[in-house]
């Protein structure tokens, strides 16, 4: 629920009643609620997140007070010492948007070269990639890097930087940072994903390098030039659900959950596209749903199934043009992962893997639609992908099971042939013509504009009851 939500008092007074309290975030580990119990008095409510991980609140006042009333008491309660001293520290809520770097030596550094990289970004690149970026340039490379000047950079500094990185632990939020591993002790697993991670700061890196020797800012490209990508290749995803794995699931899941999941199995959507999209994107004249940009500046098209059509359609009908199509049941957006416990509740009763998380159905989507033999053309064009090259390396695996039947099925045996494909007074040569036309691999008309003796011999090989025209 968001801030304004709450501070509406129509919107507080029209909340249903239920067992656990609406909370509203006012800083990550700060956060105020309504408790609206049946058959409790309704107050307001206020909760920080201690540093074992666990939540510790308490009652502020009836609801009858106005929200800036209740969150002064909420400020009050929090700044308590009892309370200071077991809550985590407090955090601003958002993606932090700013390059974490103050120039202190003279010259022109790789700090310098990033802060101008960071502002080009900003203009051109979708929001959730600029975040990203944003966020690996501050982890990895500032505190690294940053002040280093950019003529100063050679290879030996750029491999002990690659030495740091992957043998550097990831950050996760605001737990603290594990101890660095010996390269050479890394898991491969772990270090194929390291080596991923580097691989795109090596990017960013040459590149903001790369606009600083364009812009005239350093006299050598030497410095871009020498920064090499490792060597790393993409394990395929092994994670999905069969459909009876999906139909588990969404008999595991409350009403307005198995909504959304059935959004993603029949779109192969993100959790932020479907939960943006609107009644308006849901095309009355097309098949299908246009999903607005997100991790990318495109939109696109995806075209949906009879079934999932028709579902679409109901979950927009009787609702305005700009109302969001999904919701929760308590008229919240879902936003800021909210559906997060509720999937892995549901995955837990399932008895799926614990490690799936809603992701894993536009996994599930893709993996079964290259299964049924779709080309990865259709495929990348459904999720949104600029080329096959992503969905080849993901779901390679499963295009291969696909190709492994089309080949056994397309060649009758030769040494040992089916009884019914060996010829016999009841069925003469001419009877099997037909048959063996069907499976020809040629097909009856190739569409090129060659008219070479080289094609003219190559289909009569392939099919030498053809009669070839001179």
């Amino acid at each position: 629920m968001n801030k304004l939500e709450l501070m509406n008092p129509e919107v507080v007074k029209n909340l249903p009643e239920r067992g656990a309290p609406y909370w509203m975030t006012l800083e990550y580990c700060r956060h105020i609620g309504v408790s609206k119990r049946p058959g409790r008095p309704h107050v307001w409510m206020a909760r920080v997140r201690t540093k074992s991980g666990k939540y510790k609140r308490c009652q502020l006042d009836c609801l009858s007070v106005s929200f800036p009333v209740a969150y002064s008491a909420a400020q009050s309660w929090f700044s308590r010492t009892e309370i200071m001293q077991v809550a985590s520290p407090p955090y601003p809520i958002g993606v932090n948007r700013e390059l974490r770097y103050s120039k202190i030596i003279s010259g022109f550094t790789i700090g310098d070269a990033l802060a101008d990289y960071v502002e080009w970004k900003r203009i051109s690149a979708a929001r959730t990639h600029f975040e990203t970026n944003l966020s690996l340039i501050n982890y990895h490379i500032i505190p690294r890097l940053g002040h280093v000047l950019a003529k100063d950079l050679t290879g030996r500094l750029f491999t002990e930087f690659c030495r740091d990185v992957l043998e550097t632990p990831p950050k996760r939020g605001k737990q603290p940072l594990g101890a660095k591993c010996d390269l050479d002790k890394v898991p491969a697993d772990q270090l194929r994903k390291r080596k991923k991670t580097l691989n795109a700061l090596i990017g960013i890196l040459r590149l903001a390098l790369q606009m600083a020797w364009e812009n005239g800012e350093i006299e050598d490209d030497r410095s871009w030039r020498c920064l090499r990508r490792v060597p790393s290749s993409d394990v395929p995803r092994q994670v999905f659900l069969s459909r009876k794995g999906c139909r588990a699931l969404l008999s595991s899941c409350r009403p307005d959950l198995a909504n959304l999941i059935l959004g993603a199995l029949y779109t192969g959507c993100r959790v932020g596209e479907l939960a943006a999209l609107t009644v308006r994107d849901v095309e009355p004249s097309f098949a299908g749903i246009y999903v607005s940009p997100q991790k990318s500046r495109r939109g696109r098209y995806v075209h949906l199934p009879d079934e999932g059509l028709q579902f679409f359609r109901s979950m927009a009908r009787d609702k305005g043009a700009e109302e969001l199509v999904f919701r929760m049941s308590s008229g919240r957006a879902w936003s800021g992962g909210n559906h997060k416990h509720l999937f892995r509740d549901a995955v837990r009763r399932a008895g799926l893997p614990a490690d799936f998380v809603f992701h894993g159905l536009r996994h599930t989507y893709a993996s079964q639609l290259v299964e049924a033999g779709a080309s990865l053309v259709i495929v990348a064009r459904q999720l949104g992908h600029a080329s096959t090259d992503t969905v080849g390396r993901t779901y390679g695996h499963v295009s291969e099971h696909t190709i492994e039947r089309a080949i056994s099925t397309r060649f009758a045996p030769l040494i040992h042939p089916a009884p019914h494909d060996t010829p016999t007074a009841e069925r003469s040569a001419e009877e099997l013509t037909p048959n063996l036309r069907t499976s020809a691999t040629w097909p009856r008309s190739n569409f090129s504009r060659s008219g070479t003796e080289l094609t003219k011999f190559l289909r009569m090989i392939e099919n030498p009851g053809d009669q070839i025209d001179p």
